[in-house]
């Protein structure tokens, strides 16, 4: 895994415009605004010739790199590659649609924006219309909240902020405030500021009675922490309980047209400039251990809304170029629980992730007590000891079966370990990384790399070939191998063709073979002496006699062998045509496995029937979009030039 780049896949996160700006409009707008002047809000600027410049927003540097230039309107860094328009700068930094950063540039410079046609305009407006209303309550609310904790009535909810070591600044950064300890204030009081029921029921500000049709306040008598989307505006509510009366100690904004949890990280509208320089977030479960880290000075928490990491979560950090997600929940068995969780989102999507494991000796602690104790030098001193996801899912899972104690453990124990990790190898994208996951289990069991591959994989190792009886007397050099139960259908599963281009491009192209291992190749192959020489291949050249008569005595078939020996020989590619077919033909050879793991899960999920067992769920979805970026790479692969 270590630091690997790899593309965040889109989750299914609804658009929030869908009309169609025209390109003239954009154009104007883009004339008219001052790049400099809306760049420079964000950023210090300073002329230098013809240019501006300053240290670059997206990544973290000491000597300026970053270059605007107002005659062409646009910007470039030449530290991180980062360039664009004055939209793309907005969209970058803001985590904003494209559409929404139009608008919001043209009523800055006074550019008016048509609705869309008639026959479909009725609906958008309708919608932009009640999220602007939801925005809008959701303003005034948290407007109101704090200003009543910080009145007279505040005083036993800033005396418990107090307790809990929450400054007057962190007080005022994260907005906090307080609900009144009543049924029906909030209406009232925000009415003066024009804010009508109807908006306030679809913020989910109040609900609805079912007996008379009257309302009362959601929150009451409660600490409220405003949740605000990437932008920074309000989007929703967590309210924790100040009293002794029954219901739960946390309660927050039900879903609405804004607030949806799976998709919203509290703090991330303060964290994402430190995620965007440094490329790694520290994930934690609660406001309060948001609010005690970065009052800290460890300005990268964000936390969870009362659900595990999504691939939503993922997409977010995503937009804040983020690389690195390490998990710091309470010692709890819960808090425990959720690396696994993580995972599911972090493994599909490529990033790292790391797991901090906070100290249980004085009982139960949560990141806020640890950040208030030990400050900022021990919060890193506690990161910096952080170990991997995978090798922290692979100690959980001998903790569990084995004892602790791997090597000495039975048989059965071994594969009840192999069994609890299978799910998230299977999540990993095919390649280097799920090799090294693999490697790494065979390693902690002490179990062969090949067979435990076959095992995660599904396949049926063979068994190896049973060579001649030696002769005794001077003759002829032994006969090659016999593949053991023979036959052509069984030679042909044996080297798929895909593979076998691949292993005959790398047999021709010994160069290749750091690009043949990022690629996987010796998984793709069964395993045993095919798998071996591929290794043996990706690690130093081997003679293309020498591996065409190991191919013999594996059992290779004919066809194999021969376009083997093409691609050593007439058919070898051009050099610099070499690494894009060896490349090609390992994923041609990566989608064929993954179609065979889909009809697997597919005749599966159809056995069991409804409804379907979550594990199975996942690992459909997970294989789909596998496929879906495998197949995506291939037409990259394909195009020419």
């Amino acid at each position: 895994m270590g630091g690997a780049v790899v593309s965040v896949p889109p989750a299914a996160i609804e658009r929030r415009w869908e009309s169609l700006i025209p390109d003239a409009l954009i154009d104007e707008i883009r004339a008219r605004v001052d790049v400099v002047a809306v760049i420079g809000r964000h950023m210090e600027l300073k002329r230098s010739g013809r240019t501006w410049k300053g240290n670059c927003v997206f990544h973290g540097e000491k000597t300026p790199s970053f270059h605007v230039y107002p005659e062409d309107k646009h910007f470039k860094c030449y530290g991180c590659g980062e360039h664009g328009d004055v939209f793309t700068f907005l969209q970058k930094l803001e985590g904003k649609e494209f559409p929404e950063v139009v608008r919001a540039l043209a009523l800055e410079v006074g550019v008016e924006i048509p609705e869309a046609a008639e026959e479909d305009s009725a609906e958008q407006r309708a919608r932009r219309k009640e999220r602007n209303e939801i925005h809008s309550a959701n303003d005034a609310g948290a407007r109101y909240f704090a200003a009543r904790l910080g009145s007279r009535f505040g005083d036993p909810a800033r005396a418990y902020l107090a307790g809990r070591g929450v400054s007057e600044d962190s007080i005022r950064r994260f907005r906090l405030g307080v609900a009144a300890d009543a049924w029906n204030d909030l209406p009232r009081r925000l009415a003066e500021k024009g804010i009508g029921l109807e908006a306030l029921k679809k913020a989910g500000l109040v609900i609805e009675r079912e007996k008379d049709g009257g309302t009362y306040d959601r929150f009451r008598n409660r600490l409220m922490f405003p949740i605000a989307g990437m932008d920074g505006q309000v989007i929703g509510f967590g309210g924790r309980a100040l009293g002794d009366e029954k219901g739960a100690k946390y309660l927050n904004t039900p879903e609405t047209p804004l607030y949806k949890k799976s998709r919203v990280l509290y703090g991330l509208d303060l964290a994402r400039e430190t995620i965007r320089k440094t490329r790694q977030a520290l994930l934690v479960e609660g406001y309060f251990d948001v609010i005690g880290l970065h009052q800290a000075g460890i300005t990268n928490a964000v936390a969870v809304c009362g659900t595990a990491l999504t691939p939503e979560h993922v997409e977010l950090l995503g937009r804040c170029d983020c690389r690195e997600v390490t998990i710091l929940f309470d010692g709890d068995a819960a808090g425990l629980a959720a690396p696994a969780k993580a995972a599911q989102a972090l493994f599909p999507a490529g990033l790292a992730g790391k797991v901090a494991v906070l100290p249980s000796d004085a009982g139960k602690t949560d990141p806020d007590d640890y950040a208030r104790a030990h400050g900022r030098a021990g919060v890193e001193a506690l990161l910096a000891k952080a170990a991997p996801l995978s090798a922290f899912l692979i100690d959980r899972a001998i903790d569990r079966t084995c004892a602790g104690r791997p090597r000495e453990a039975a048989l059965e124990q071994k594969l009840a370990a192999v069994r609890e990790l299978s799910p998230f190898v299977r999540m990993m994208p095919e390649g280097l990384a799920r090799s090294v996951f693999e490697d790494a289990i065979a390693k902690r069991l002490d179990l062969d790399p090949a067979a435990l591959h076959a095992e995660l994989s599904g396949e049926k190792p063979h068994p190896p070939p049973r060579p001649e009886p030696a002769v005794a007397r001077p003759g002829p050099a032994p006969r090659p191998a016999r593949p053991v139960g023979g036959g052509d259908a069984r030679m042909r599963l044996l080297l798929p063709g895909p593979a076998a281009d691949a292993l005959g491009i790398l047999a021709a192209h010994p160069e290749l073979g750091p690009v043949a291992d990022e690629e996987g190749l010796p998984r793709l192959l069964p395993p045993g002496p095919l798998a071996e020489l591929a290794r043996e291949l990706c690690r130093g050249p081997v003679a293309v006699d020498e591996a065409l008569a190991r191919l013999a005595a594996a059992g290779a078939d004919e066809a194999a062998t021969r376009r083997i020996r093409a691609l050593t020989g007439p058919a070898r590619p051009k050099p610099e045509e070499a690494e894009r077919e060896l490349r090609k033909a390992a994923v041609k050879a990566t989608i064929e496995a993954v179609r065979g793991e889909q009809d697997r899960l597919l005749a599966e999920i159809a056995k069991r029937g409804a409804p379907v067992p979550e594990d199975l769920a996942v690992a459909a979805q997970v294989a789909a979009r596998r496929r879906s970026d495998l197949e995506k790479r291939l037409r990259s692969l394909e195009r020419p030039g």
